[in-house]
């Protein structure tokens, strides 16, 4: 590895060998915050998120030194990174936190690595899943979901896996929010994506995210993970949805960690929440209305004995699942919601939606409307719904102008 040389040393007539850490540019090593972030593995032909391989690699490579200078006739005492009293471990540690900040820093892991897929060190690839993409039989995947989801519902399943599949969850800016009444089958598709991506899936707290007081909240997304799960959430009192915005918009943001350096990343998290609780959506201009994709189970259940079955079947069809999703996501296209509008979930949290929906057959035959009538109207059905939070005269007129092509 070019960030160290082995170098040998004499110290109270004891020959000695010992890595010296060198100043220098370097490919093997990668630095993000001040802190370690990866090491090239060679053996593995994969980038090591795990700073304790470095240990293992270079204290490796001196018992190689040292067994091969013993053939040479000398006689060498290995200073191993494993010993703490070499100091090995402790000076480079020392070394990391005077190297910049970013050295030779790359994202890895930025797409799906399966099992049959052959990488190189530029792919920058520090894990793979556990089976192949392959196309294949996907009889209880197509049961399952059959009884718990709608074809329209499980479009959005399979479009959203697909997407994460193809790497373009990245770029798109939306975020899947499985609603419906507790034991409907929403952490059980949830627990088959995370079974599709293990490795590459985080958990988060979304009502952290959308509190104006969770600091670290993004915390979790050190790693930068594909997938962002919670199967729990609560997205029904959105105080500040600034962070949940920049994530599913995958802005570059600073991640705070505690006692440690902040740092800039581009979050590639593609966001799935399970929720017994509508997800607040305060007006049509809110940002989670066009990034929102809502899916609601059907409510039917299946035997619990045909369920578990068909959950433990599932497990041998995750190559042919993963494929499917992806071929479906190909045929649908990427931007298949892009004009999406949970009007659903609208329907529950979205006071002025309700009053413009319930005055529709007014608005679409009158020709034209006074802004002074529509406020009217507006006070009247705040005052039947009780509504406490109202929007001033100046508001309506703004929200108004959503909902109507020519205003």
């Amino acid at each position: 590895m070019d960030f160290y040389k082995i170098r040998t040393k004499e110290t109270k007539g004891i020959p000695q060998a010992y890595p010296d850490w060198i100043v220098d540019t370097y490919d093997d090593l990668m630095v993000r915050g001040g802190s370690f972030y990866a090491v090239w593995d060679e053996t593995n032909g994969m980038w090591s998120t795990n700073e304790f391989n470095v240990r293992s690699l270079v204290d490796e490579e001196l018992h190689i030194f040292v067994t091969e200078e013993r053939k040479k006739g000398m006689v060498f005492e290995p200073l191993l990174m494993r010993n703490f009293g070499t100091g090995s471990w402790e000076r480079f540690n020392k070394y990391i936190r005077n190297l910049p900040n970013n050295g030779n820093y790359h994202p890895l892991d930025e797409c799906i690595t399966f099992a049959n897929t052959n990488v190189k060190k530029k792919d920058y690839v520090s894990k793979r899943l556990s089976y192949s993409l392959v196309p294949g039989r996907t009889d209880a995947w197509d049961e399952l979901l059959g009884v718990l989801y709608s074809p329209e519902e499980r479009d959005k399943i399979e479009w959203a896996i697909g997407a994460i599949v193809s790497g373009d969850s990245k770029w798109i800016q939306k975020f899947l929010v499985f609603y419906g009444p507790p034991a409907t089958g929403k952490s059980t598709v949830i627990n088959i994506i995370e079974k599709l991506f293990e490795g590459y899936v985080a958990t988060f707290e979304a009502k952290a995210l959308t509190s104006s007081a969770g600091t670290f909240a993004m915390e979790t997304f050190e790693s930068n993970p594909l997938v962002a799960i919670q199967h729990d959430g609560d997205l029904s009192r959105v105080e500040d949805n600034t962070r949940l915005n920049s994530i599913v918009g995958h802005d570059s943001m600073t991640i705070n960690i505690k006692y440690r350096s902040a740092f800039t990343i581009r979050p590639n998290a593609f966001l799935i929440v399970g929720t017994n609780k509508p997800v607040k959506i305060t007006d049509s201009k809110a940002g989670n209305t066009r990034r929102l994709i809502d899916v609601h189970p059907t409510g039917v259940k299946i035997e619990p004995g045909r369920y578990h079955i068909l959950c433990e079947n599932i497990n041998y069809e995750l190559g042919a699942i993963a494929h499917k999703c992806l071929q479906r996501y190909h045929e649908m296209g990427k931007y298949y919601y892009e004009n999406y509008i949970p009007t659903k979930m609208m329907m529950l949290t979205d006071s002025f939606y309700n009053f413009v929906e319930a005055n529709f057959d007014i608005f679409k035959n009158s020709d034209g409307i006074q802004l002074k009538r529509a406020w009217d109207m507006y006070k009247a059905y705040c005052e039947e719904a009780n509504i406490v939070k109202r929007l001033q005269y100046h508001e309506v007129r703004d929200e108004l102008g959503s909902y109507f092509e020519d205003f």
